[in-house]
């Protein structure tokens, strides 16, 4: 049994060590609003932070946090988790981070890559990430996925990218 495509029900971002001293709110964002009822997009561009405008020429954006997804007709033993992200990427937009989480502790193999397709899956029906997760963690409201994106390293710049979808499907 393998769940559809679902949702996050939470999305938090946050700046790296370094870069910022406070949490940065959605206050004023908007958060991620229905297209069609399956997908969601951004209500603006994500921002940039470099910890060293000068010394830091590929730009990355915040960590995006997206937790508490609600699963329907789980599997009763877990062998995949995908995860299928679907953005605008603005022609030179890469992966930074795309890890698994729980109880905001990054877990897992970070499947970041800088392939620049408009829609990408990472892990598969048979992927664990490299973790030892099981069915109890994945209904727990604090597992999810980690993503964050930076300019592209062979060409610098300072596009923003948009997020239509983050989706979890497990197996």
């Amino acid at each position: 049994m393998t769940t559809t495509w679902t949702l996050p029900n939470a999305v938090d971002q946050y700046a790296e060590t370094g870069g910022e001293t406070a949490h940065i709110s959605w206050i004023n964002f908007s958060g991620l609003s229905s297209l069609d009822g399956r997908s969601t997009r951004t209500s603006k561009d994500l921002i940039h932070i470099a910890v060293d405008e000068r010394h830091d020429l590929t730009n990355k954006t915040y960590f995006l946090k997206l937790t508490n997804f609600n699963f329907s007709r789980l599997p009763q033993t877990l062998s995949g988790i995908e995860v299928r992200i679907s953005m605008n990427r603005g022609g030179r937009i890469t992966d930074e981070t795309v890890q698994l989480c729980i109880n905001n502790n990054l877990i897992g193999d970070n499947q970041a890559s800088l392939e620049m397709s408009p829609i990408k899956l990472y892990g598969s029906d048979t992927s664990k990430w490299n973790t030892q997760l099981t069915m109890n963690d994945i209904q727990n409201p604090a597992f999810g996925v980690v993503i964050r994106f930076q300019s592209h390293p062979r060409w610098p710049h300072k596009s923003s990218p948009l997020i239509d979808a983050v989706e979890l499907r497990i197996h």
